[in-house]
Protein backbone atom coordinates (compact mmCIF):
# COMPACT_ATOMS: atom_id res chain seq x y z
CA UNK A 1 0.00 0.00 0.00
CA UNK A 2 3.35 1.90 0.22
CA UNK A 3 2.94 3.11 -3.64
CA UNK A 4 -1.04 3.55 -4.06
CA UNK A 5 -3.13 6.52 -4.54
CA UNK A 6 -7.06 7.42 -3.98
CA UNK A 7 -8.43 9.22 -6.68
CA UNK A 8 -11.83 11.00 -6.31
CA UNK A 9 -14.09 11.86 -8.92
CA UNK A 10 -16.54 15.02 -8.55
CA UNK A 11 -20.49 15.31 -9.17
CA UNK A 12 -22.32 17.33 -7.10
CA UNK A 13 -24.48 15.41 -4.46
CA UNK A 14 -23.82 12.30 -6.58
CA UNK A 15 -20.51 12.34 -4.11
CA UNK A 16 -22.67 11.15 -1.56
CA UNK A 17 -21.85 8.03 -2.81
CA UNK A 18 -18.45 8.23 -2.39
CA UNK A 19 -19.37 9.63 1.41
CA UNK A 20 -20.10 6.11 2.08
CA UNK A 21 -17.11 4.67 -0.01
CA UNK A 22 -14.53 6.67 2.41
CA UNK A 23 -16.76 6.20 5.48
CA UNK A 24 -16.57 2.12 5.01
CA UNK A 25 -12.30 2.69 4.33
CA UNK A 26 -12.55 4.18 7.91
CA UNK A 27 -14.37 1.48 9.27
CA UNK A 28 -11.79 -0.63 8.17
CA UNK A 29 -8.86 1.35 9.19
CA UNK A 30 -7.89 2.26 5.67
CA UNK A 31 -5.80 5.02 5.38
CA UNK A 32 -4.14 5.37 1.80
CA UNK A 33 -1.06 7.93 1.55
CA UNK A 34 -2.03 9.81 -1.68
CA UNK A 35 -5.56 11.02 -2.30
CA UNK A 36 -6.61 13.27 -5.06
CA UNK A 37 -9.87 14.53 -6.01
CA UNK A 38 -11.72 17.17 -8.03
CA UNK A 39 -14.91 19.08 -6.76
CA UNK A 40 -17.03 17.29 -4.73
CA UNK A 41 -14.41 14.90 -4.83
CA UNK A 42 -11.97 17.05 -2.77
CA UNK A 43 -14.47 17.45 -0.24
CA UNK A 44 -15.02 14.09 -0.06
CA UNK A 45 -11.13 14.13 0.07
CA UNK A 46 -10.42 16.67 2.67
CA UNK A 47 -12.49 14.79 5.44
CA UNK A 48 -11.33 11.67 4.87
CA UNK A 49 -7.53 12.50 5.45
CA UNK A 50 -8.80 14.90 8.83
CA UNK A 51 -10.61 11.41 9.79
CA UNK A 52 -13.56 12.71 10.59
CA UNK A 53 -16.13 9.31 9.74
CA UNK A 54 -19.50 10.75 9.16
CA UNK A 55 -19.16 14.03 8.51
CA UNK A 56 -19.54 13.89 5.00
CA UNK A 57 -22.65 12.25 5.82
CA UNK A 58 -23.69 15.53 7.95
CA UNK A 59 -22.78 17.84 5.33
CA UNK A 60 -24.11 16.23 2.36
CA UNK A 61 -27.37 14.46 3.51
CA UNK A 62 -28.27 16.25 6.89
CA UNK A 63 -27.99 19.74 4.80
CA UNK A 64 -28.73 18.59 1.86
CA UNK A 65 -32.41 19.98 1.73
CA UNK A 66 -31.11 23.31 3.83
CA UNK A 67 -31.90 26.50 1.84
CA UNK A 68 -28.73 28.09 2.20
CA UNK A 69 -27.10 24.95 0.29
CA UNK A 70 -29.48 24.89 -2.48
CA UNK A 71 -32.05 26.63 -3.45
CA UNK A 72 -33.88 27.32 -6.46
CA UNK A 73 -34.96 30.85 -5.96
CA UNK A 74 -31.76 32.22 -5.45
CA UNK A 75 -30.64 30.76 -8.77
CA UNK A 76 -33.68 32.62 -10.38
CA UNK A 77 -31.82 36.04 -8.55
CA UNK A 78 -28.71 34.58 -10.05
CA UNK A 79 -27.01 34.09 -7.12
CA UNK A 80 -26.10 30.66 -7.92
CA UNK A 81 -27.87 27.58 -7.14
CA UNK A 82 -25.09 26.51 -4.59
CA UNK A 83 -24.80 28.95 -1.59
CA UNK A 84 -21.24 28.55 -1.54
CA UNK A 85 -20.42 30.92 1.23
CA UNK A 86 -22.54 28.50 3.42
CA UNK A 87 -21.10 25.51 2.04
CA UNK A 88 -17.14 26.75 2.51
CA UNK A 89 -17.30 28.88 5.52
CA UNK A 90 -20.88 28.07 7.61
CA UNK A 91 -20.51 24.80 7.53
CA UNK A 92 -16.67 23.84 8.48
CA UNK A 93 -16.35 26.70 10.54
CA UNK A 94 -19.80 26.43 12.51
CA UNK A 95 -22.46 23.81 11.80
CA UNK A 96 -20.28 20.56 10.81
CA UNK A 97 -16.71 21.70 12.04
CA UNK A 98 -13.66 20.29 10.07
CA UNK A 99 -10.72 19.08 12.05
CA UNK A 100 -8.39 21.70 10.59
CA UNK A 101 -5.66 20.32 13.36
CA UNK A 102 -5.92 16.99 12.59
CA UNK A 103 -5.56 17.97 8.49
CA UNK A 104 -2.75 20.34 9.03
CA UNK A 105 -0.99 16.83 10.63
CA UNK A 106 -2.35 14.53 7.98
CA UNK A 107 -0.56 11.56 7.03
CA UNK A 108 -1.53 11.30 2.98
CA UNK A 109 -0.43 13.36 0.50
CA UNK A 110 -3.73 15.54 -0.53
CA UNK A 111 -4.29 16.98 -4.00
CA UNK A 112 -6.59 19.15 -5.04
CA UNK A 113 -7.39 19.98 -8.72
CA UNK A 114 -8.70 22.54 -10.25
CA UNK A 115 -9.14 24.49 -13.55
CA UNK A 116 -7.32 28.01 -14.84
CA UNK A 117 -9.47 29.92 -16.73
CA UNK A 118 -6.79 31.87 -18.58
CA UNK A 119 -5.05 28.59 -19.75
CA UNK A 120 -7.73 26.36 -19.73
CA UNK A 121 -5.59 24.00 -18.11
CA UNK A 122 -5.44 22.03 -14.91
CA UNK A 123 -4.24 23.34 -11.75
CA UNK A 124 -3.35 21.13 -8.74
CA UNK A 125 -2.78 22.27 -5.48
CA UNK A 126 -0.97 20.41 -2.88
CA UNK A 127 0.36 23.61 0.24
CA UNK A 128 -2.12 24.81 1.93
CA UNK A 129 -0.62 27.49 4.01
CA UNK A 130 -3.58 28.05 6.09
CA UNK A 131 -7.15 27.36 6.77
CA UNK A 132 -8.73 30.15 4.69
CA UNK A 133 -5.97 29.20 1.71
CA UNK A 134 -7.37 25.56 1.66
CA UNK A 135 -11.02 26.50 1.65
CA UNK A 136 -10.75 28.78 -1.34
CA UNK A 137 -8.83 26.23 -3.01
CA UNK A 138 -12.14 24.06 -2.28
CA UNK A 139 -13.98 26.32 -3.34
CA UNK A 140 -12.70 26.92 -6.70
CA UNK A 141 -12.48 22.96 -6.93
CA UNK A 142 -16.05 23.25 -6.63
CA UNK A 143 -17.43 26.47 -8.85
CA UNK A 144 -19.31 25.06 -11.63
CA UNK A 145 -19.97 27.22 -14.80
CA UNK A 146 -22.99 29.54 -14.71
CA UNK A 147 -23.61 27.88 -10.89
CA UNK A 148 -20.77 29.57 -9.00
CA UNK A 149 -18.20 32.41 -10.13
CA UNK A 150 -14.68 32.08 -10.45
CA UNK A 151 -12.19 32.01 -7.28
CA UNK A 152 -8.99 34.31 -7.40
CA UNK A 153 -6.00 32.80 -6.02
CA UNK A 154 -2.27 33.32 -6.15
CA UNK A 155 -2.82 35.23 -9.19
CA UNK A 156 -5.42 32.64 -11.09
CA UNK A 157 -8.89 32.96 -11.59
CA UNK A 158 -10.08 29.19 -10.50
CA UNK A 159 -12.79 27.09 -11.43
CA UNK A 160 -14.21 24.01 -11.25
CA UNK A 161 -11.46 21.42 -11.39
CA UNK A 162 -13.83 18.49 -13.04
CA UNK A 163 -13.53 20.98 -16.11
CA UNK A 164 -9.96 20.19 -16.98
CA UNK A 165 -9.36 17.21 -14.59
CA UNK A 166 -12.43 15.27 -13.84
CA UNK A 167 -10.61 12.00 -12.72
CA UNK A 168 -7.17 13.30 -11.55
CA UNK A 169 -5.41 9.95 -11.65
CA UNK A 170 -2.47 11.65 -13.40
CA UNK A 171 -1.23 13.22 -10.76
CA UNK A 172 -1.01 10.12 -8.65
CA UNK A 173 1.04 8.80 -11.44
CA UNK A 174 3.46 11.28 -11.63
CA UNK A 175 3.45 11.33 -7.36
CA UNK A 176 4.95 7.41 -8.61
CA UNK A 177 2.22 5.04 -7.39
CA UNK A 178 1.92 1.83 -8.75
CA UNK A 179 -1.69 1.12 -7.77
CA UNK A 180 -4.98 3.80 -8.34
CA UNK A 181 -8.31 3.31 -6.41
CA UNK A 182 -10.54 4.85 -7.88
CA UNK A 183 -14.05 6.36 -6.67
CA UNK A 184 -16.54 7.08 -9.42
CA UNK A 185 -19.95 8.38 -9.17
CA UNK A 186 -21.49 6.95 -12.56
CA UNK A 187 -22.68 3.19 -12.88
CA UNK A 188 -20.39 1.20 -15.33
CA UNK A 189 -20.48 2.31 -18.91
CA UNK A 190 -21.57 5.59 -18.73
CA UNK A 191 -19.67 8.01 -21.38
CA UNK A 192 -20.59 11.84 -21.33
CA UNK A 193 -21.85 13.63 -24.86
CA UNK A 194 -21.18 16.67 -26.47
CA UNK A 195 -22.00 19.90 -23.86
CA UNK A 196 -25.74 21.41 -25.10
CA UNK A 197 -26.01 24.76 -25.54
CA UNK A 198 -22.35 25.21 -26.39
CA UNK A 199 -22.86 28.67 -28.16
CA UNK A 200 -24.14 29.87 -24.70
CA UNK A 201 -20.66 28.95 -22.84
CA UNK A 202 -18.70 29.93 -25.68
CA UNK A 203 -20.29 34.01 -25.03
CA UNK A 204 -20.52 33.65 -21.34
CA UNK A 205 -17.04 33.21 -20.80
CA UNK A 206 -15.72 34.70 -24.44
CA UNK A 207 -12.82 36.62 -22.13
CA UNK A 208 -11.34 33.43 -21.26
CA UNK A 209 -11.25 31.19 -24.67
CA UNK A 210 -9.16 28.56 -24.00
CA UNK A 211 -11.17 28.00 -21.02
CA UNK A 212 -14.20 27.32 -23.47
CA UNK A 213 -12.27 24.64 -25.51
CA UNK A 214 -11.26 22.80 -22.64
CA UNK A 215 -14.90 23.39 -21.04
CA UNK A 216 -16.61 22.22 -24.69
CA UNK A 217 -14.32 19.37 -25.13
CA UNK A 218 -14.33 17.72 -21.70
CA UNK A 219 -16.64 15.13 -23.10
CA UNK A 220 -13.98 13.46 -24.94
CA UNK A 221 -11.55 14.02 -22.48
CA UNK A 222 -13.69 12.39 -19.76
CA UNK A 223 -14.48 9.15 -22.34
CA UNK A 224 -10.93 9.02 -22.94
CA UNK A 225 -9.95 8.69 -19.05
CA UNK A 226 -12.69 6.38 -18.82
CA UNK A 227 -11.29 3.67 -21.51
CA UNK A 228 -7.94 4.56 -19.91
CA UNK A 229 -9.15 2.96 -16.52
CA UNK A 230 -11.01 0.22 -17.63
CA UNK A 231 -7.36 -0.54 -19.46
CA UNK A 232 -5.70 -0.10 -16.28
CA UNK A 233 -8.02 -2.32 -14.70
CA UNK A 234 -7.60 -4.77 -16.55
CA UNK A 235 -3.92 -4.66 -15.83
CA UNK A 236 -3.77 -4.77 -12.14
CA UNK A 237 -3.08 -1.25 -12.15
CA UNK A 238 -6.61 0.30 -11.02
CA UNK A 239 -9.34 -0.85 -8.71
CA UNK A 240 -12.77 0.62 -10.11
CA UNK A 241 -15.66 1.44 -7.31
CA UNK A 242 -18.63 2.67 -8.90
CA UNK A 243 -22.12 2.70 -8.48
CA UNK A 244 -23.24 -1.29 -8.53
CA UNK A 245 -27.28 -0.10 -8.57
CA UNK A 246 -28.87 2.44 -11.44
CA UNK A 247 -28.31 6.26 -9.76
CA UNK A 248 -31.33 8.10 -8.70
CA UNK A 249 -29.57 10.98 -8.05
CA UNK A 250 -28.24 13.45 -10.07
CA UNK A 251 -25.52 16.24 -9.37
CA UNK A 252 -28.38 19.03 -8.18
CA UNK A 253 -30.42 16.72 -5.45
CA UNK A 254 -32.78 17.66 -1.89
CA UNK A 255 -34.38 15.05 -1.08
CA UNK A 256 -32.71 13.54 2.32
CA UNK A 257 -34.00 9.80 2.01
CA UNK A 258 -32.32 9.74 -1.93
CA UNK A 259 -29.38 11.04 -0.45
CA UNK A 260 -29.34 8.36 2.40
CA UNK A 261 -29.83 6.42 0.11
CA UNK A 262 -26.85 7.08 -2.28
CA UNK A 263 -24.82 7.33 0.93
CA UNK A 264 -25.73 3.49 2.38
CA UNK A 265 -25.19 2.18 -1.79
CA UNK A 266 -21.42 3.59 -1.50
CA UNK A 267 -21.44 2.07 1.88
CA UNK A 268 -22.68 -1.56 0.98
CA UNK A 269 -20.95 -1.22 -2.95
CA UNK A 270 -17.49 -1.18 -0.30
CA UNK A 271 -18.32 -3.53 2.12
CA UNK A 272 -18.89 -6.26 -1.13
CA UNK A 273 -15.84 -5.14 -2.46
CA UNK A 274 -13.63 -5.30 0.69
CA UNK A 275 -11.29 -8.63 0.22
CA UNK A 276 -11.08 -7.61 -3.69
CA UNK A 277 -9.55 -4.23 -2.69
CA UNK A 278 -7.36 -5.80 0.14
CA UNK A 279 -6.14 -8.37 -2.55
CA UNK A 280 -5.77 -5.41 -5.11
CA UNK A 281 -3.50 -3.82 -2.00
CA UNK A 282 -1.03 -6.23 -1.23
CA UNK A 283 -0.48 -8.28 -4.85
Amino acid sequence: MEHAGLILEGGGMRGTYTAGVLDYFLDMDLHLPFVAGSSAGACNGSSYVSNQRGRNYDVLVGYGDHPEYISYKRMLQRKGIFGMDFIFDKLPNELVPFDYETFESRASHFVVATTDMHTGNAVHFDDFPDRESLLKIMRASCSLPLIAPSISYSGMDLMDGGIADPIPIESSIRFGNKKHVVVLTRNDGHFKKKMRMAWYFARKYREYPHFVQTLLNRYKKYNKMIHRLLEMEEQGEAFLIRPLEPLTVGRIERNKQKLHELYMQGYEDMKKQEKSLEAFLKS
